[in-house]
């Protein structure tokens, strides 16, 4: 809008014809609940006669190389909104310049992608305190003291390095609770089940697992499980994809910490609507998460 106007409201004037790419970190079933956050909105937004699509082009692994040709592919389709969850920061940072010099607006969600030109991010942006509180429920149920492993995810992903950060925080206050193995997972399950398997091995007094994304806690609790150390090795872990919300609810896990997933999804779709329209939108939208245990798993949601 010209200086001394206001941005049109979506669907007076306004573009009602948008097409967006989202570039997440990779293929996997946590951003199922983005996409039907996001689908809630376009829902919606037919309703006001405003038509959006997308394309989500997800890496099939949580490989750096694969994660930039997405990006580059995204800004070659010139979208109305790019959205971009940073798998690593400095892979992401020129080219997410790029686009912005191109006229692109960019918006982060799920992960953050600090010292970058993002126009807005959509997700949870403080992580260390997940971390932190899981680590408290767990060093409590180890009464204090023990060993603990931790699977530390994807090594540029900045919300796996702000977990793990919180957690090692939280237990550097117990001197008796010693970290004795960390291991990147890659946010790929088979691998979180044999490091996991590995950890049990090598440390056979091993007495905490934590996982620091939604595939680390899953694949720790089927190698505990395997390995016939349910309840005996504690699990705390990320997120609550189905496999999860079991672990928590028959006692393999003690805790997850949890985000409002769909809101994310959601709120990307509404936001990118109004900057392709010319208006403005917040700088962060915190969409918040919770540690649910036992008691709490029936009635989170």
């Amino acid at each position: 809008p010209a200086e001394g106007e206001s941005a049109a409201p979506a669907g007076a004037g306004a573009q009602d014809e948008l097409y967006f790419v989202y570039v997440p970190k990779l293929v996997h079933p946590w951003y199922e609940d983005v996409k039907n956050g996001a689908d809630r909105a376009i829902a919606e937004l037919a309703e006001r006669g405003i038509n959006v699509t997308y394309d989500w082009d997800a890496p099939t692994a949580a490989d750096v190389v694969q994660f930039t040709q997405r990006l580059e592919s995204a800004i070659a389709k010139n979208p109305d909104v790019l959205f971009v969850s940073c798998l690593d920061v400095a892979a992401a940072k020129p080219l997410i310049e790029e686009a912005v010099a191109q006229g692109i607006p960019v918006v982060g969600f799920d992960t953050p992608c600090p010292d970058t030109p993002l126009t807005s991010f959509v997700g949870h942006e403080e992580y260390v305190p997940d971390g932190a509180a899981l680590a408290e429920v767990l060093a409590e149920a180890m009464g204090y003291e023990g060993e603990v492993g931790i699977l530390l995810g994807s090594p540029g992903a900045e919300n796996h390095k702000q977990r793990v950060e919180g957690f090692k925080e939280a237990m550097a206050a117990y001197p008796d609770i010693q970290i004795v193995a960390e291991e990147y997972d890659n946010d790929d399950l088979e691998r979180a089940v044999n490091l996991t398997a590995s950890m049990i091995q090598a440390h056979p007094n091993l007495k905490g697992v934590f996982g620091a994304n939604a595939s680390a806690p899953i694949g720790a609790g089927q190698a505990i499980v395997e390995a016939g150390k349910a309840g005996d090795i504690l699990l705390v872990g990320m997120d609550d994809l189905p496999e999860m919300v079991n672990f928590v609810r028959d006692g393999t896990a003690l805790a997850m910490s949890v985000q409002a997933v769909p809101e994310i999804g959601y709120w990307t779709i509404l936001y990118g609507t109004a900057l392709a329209n010319g208006q403005t939108v917040p700088v962060v939208h915190d969409t918040g998460s919770l540690v649910v245990e036992p008691d709490t798993i029936d009635s989170y949601k």
